[in-house]
């Protein structure tokens, strides 16, 4: 993993340490602007003039309340060189007295990604980019990918709505895709580190506003279309338009190849505008045929699914999803679909999808609970109702909804929402999301009017504080129940009146589990192989652990303040009594220890360090995750015990997860966790 650079998240925006600088006489040849002044090189771009570094160019775009150029003196004040702007903006520079020299052109914007790329060298054309656009899913799609990637060897970098990372280190966000001058400056500091393929989100307003203007995608994913930014795009047909310059005939963005998820009828449009440019789209669908295609479900659990999908070359495969709901598998075929346009091999992507994690995305929040309690970002219609169907195919008990909408944004879906809750829970609860500057009471009025146009009375709600009402939900909700805080997800603050305080829907979930008042202890709950099974049984149990983990948000891919429940494998030697040569066996041993981590389980114990096979199993587990004392050699089945008893900080303890060897090994521990620790123990079957 890369070290943090000195400074990042904290005194400004991360930098390439070696760019070349490039004259602005080439930049105006290139880009067809006009230089007033005299022609100095520039090595950095910014659109913010307190971010300008020695020989920046500051970009003074001209706004709805005043013109970027009135900042100029305060950018060269920070180290810029120079300026682009329009006529208008020379006029404010030249008045105030500043000799700084000027790029012109009348639409500054449309020409800001290609000079910012120029500036950085081009830095996309040496990574392989692929890009994510749609309403739903280009969160959880990106998370999918980058895993897949990772998982086939690719240094990854990503870009999304919660977060910025370049090879697992997490750089600040603030917008769903940065400015043009971030994004290429981002895309430099990448291709310094190594990076060679990054996932993006790419939204309506990034492509309409031209912020990937100046970048080349290798790929471009498509996830579908529904009601969401029409206070911008006012139609969706605008919307749609949007989303399209993606893949359009003569768009300055337009990707080398097209994946495009038809389960809707605008991936359908979509295909036509890839046809219309005269390319193939490859094509992605859970309901029909397609290029890539699911064939049939082979296993539906809470918080996991398996299915068998059909590929462009006639192969079938199957694909595991660690999380729920339909439209997840739409995001997971779509991320593998787009990994191997890429060039990587299916199989390893669809590897790697196992150890996905995505902030805010039904999100599982534990306090040992008799109830579920999730925290997810559906903040438009056809996301409300996509969750809330999801968690009534899981659930026999009943369901509460939180949830509001945002302000001085798409008004004409606050209504569509508020019935989209009421059609699929039990109890909605409207609350406060982030008012912004709007009245919070016209906000919740709205979606309110929307339930009880679907539902007159019954359990509809209305508690402004969303903490309030987040506690009513919860003393609501009974054994077997579900609680759902919609709408804000991964986000950390709340918007009012313009000040952004801070709020975290899982923390304050998580908060409010932990002060209500304990009933028994979460046990510990075991999952037991048979230990004269091969190594294909070991295999598929720890595939199982890992579901079983998902649907209760244990392990290391749901850890947080919300949950710190961990997943454990306790094994020693599989010996199928075959009399398979030793070799073999230590070689199946070390592909079952590198599994055991590539899963993501937290922690793994070898037993019998005599055994050449035990000792493989270990090896390969450090090997695979190089994780030194969480890969555990021990030398017996007293062994083992001996270190959870000298370290029970380190062992397995109310709400955990362990698969383990049954036998003399699972006999010893179940009885050292039932007597001598004294927890609750659930033996699990299969």
């Amino acid at each position: 993993m890369v070290e943090p650079r000195a400074g990042e998240g904290s005194s400004g925006p991360i930098r390439p340490e070696h760019n070349r600088p490039v004259a602005l006489g080439v930049l105006a040849q290139q880009s067809g602007l006009r230089l007033d002044g005299a022609d100095v090189e520039v090595s950095g771009a910014t659109l913010r003039a307190q971010d300008a570094g020695a020989g920046y160019l500051f970009a003074a775009l001209p706004g709805d309340r005043t013109h970027g150029a009135r900042y100029a003196a305060q950018a060269q004040a920070a180290g810029a060189a120079a300026v682009l702007t329009d006529s208008a903006g020379l006029e404010l520079v030249r008045g105030a007295g500043l000799e700084l020299p000027v790029l012109v052109h009348e639409q500054p914007r449309t020409v800001l990604g290609e000079v910012s790329s120029r500036i950085y060298g081009d830095p996309s054309a040496k990574l392989t980019l692929i890009g994510i656009t749609g309403t739903s899913g280009k969160t959880t799609t990106s998370y999918l990918a980058e895993a897949a990637l990772r998982a086939a060897g690719r240094v990854v970098g990503l870009v999304g709505t919660v977060e910025i990372r370049i090879d697992g280190t997490v750089v600040p966000s603030t917008l769903t895709t940065p400015e043009a001058p971030d994004l290429q400056r981002l895309f430099a500091v990448m291709v310094e580190r190594g990076v060679d393929t990054v996932v993006m989100e790419v939204s309506s307003h990034a492509l309409a506003l031209g912020r990937v203007d100046g970048t080349r995608f290798a790929v471009g994913g498509f996830t579908n279309l529904s009601q969401d930014h029409l206070d911008y795009h006012k139609t969706m047909d605008e919307y749609f338009a949007a989303k399209a310059r993606l893949f359009a005939d003569g768009s300055p963005v337009q990707a080398q190849q097209a994946v495009i998820c038809i389960d809707d009828e605008w991936g359908g449009r979509m295909t036509e505008v890839v046809a219309a440019a005269a390319e193939s789209a490859i094509t992605v669908s859970t309901t029909g045929p397609a290029d890539w295609s699911v064939l049939r479900v082979l296993r539906s659990d809470p918080g996991s699914q398996t299915v068998l999908i059909g590929t462009p070359q006639g192969a079938e495969l199957e694909m595991t999803v660690p999380l729920p709901g339909a439209y997840n598998v739409a995001n997971a075929l779509l991320a593998v679909a787009a990994c191997a346009a890429a060039g990587v091999d299916a199989a390893e992507a669809i590897a790697g999808l196992a150890r996905v994690a995505v902030p805010g995305r039904l999100q599982k929040v534990e306090g040992g609970q008799d109830f579920l309690a999730v925290v997810d970002y559906a903040h438009k219609p056809a996301a409300v109702e996509a969750v809330l169907a999801t968690l009534r195919r899981q659930t026999s008990g009943a369901i509460a909804v939180v949830l509001g909408a945002g302000g001085d944004r798409d008004t004409e879906k606050r209504p569509l929402m508020g019935a989209a809750a009421a059609r699929g829970a039990d109890l909605v609860i409207v609350t406060d999301d982030n008012p912004r500057s709007e009245r919070p009471a016209d906000i919740r009025a709205a979606v309110l009017a929307g339930a009880r146009q679907v539902r007159e009375g019954g359990e509809i709600r209305e508690i402004g504080d969303r903490r309030e009402a987040i506690a009513a939900a919860l003393e609501w909700a009974g054994p077997g129940d579900v609680v759902l805080v919609a709408g804000k997800g991964h986000e950390t603050g709340q918007e009012i009146d313009g000040v952004k305080h801070p709020f975290d829907d899982r923390e304050v979930l998580a908060e409010l589990l932990a002060a209500a008042p304990t009933g028994t202890p979460a046990p510990l709950r075991v999952l037991l192989a048979d230990p004269t099974a091969d190594i294909g049984r070991a295999r598929m149990l720890v595939r199982e652990l890992v579901e079983s983990a998902a649907d209760s948000g244990a392990g290391s891919a749901h850890r947080g303040a919300a949950c710190a429940h961990r997943t454990w494998v306790v094994f020693g030697e599989f010996d199928d009594g075959q009399g398979r040569d030793e070799n073999i066996r230590c070689l199946e041993h070390d592909g079952l220890g590198r599994q055991i981590v590539r899963l993501a389980v937290d922690k793994v114990i070898a037993v019998g360090d005599t055994v050449r096979a035990v000792r493989a199993l270990h090896q390969g587990a450090v090997m695979e995750g190089s994780w030194g004392d969480e890969a555990v050699l021990a030398p017996s089945v007293d062994g083992v015990v001996e270190l959870l008893r000298t370290r029970p900080d380190e062992a397995p303890a109310a709400g955990d997860l362990v698969l383990m060897s049954a036998g003399e090994l699972g006999d010893r521990l179940l009885a050292y966790w039932r007597d001598e620790v004294g927890l609750t123990v659930e033996v699990l079957t299969r």
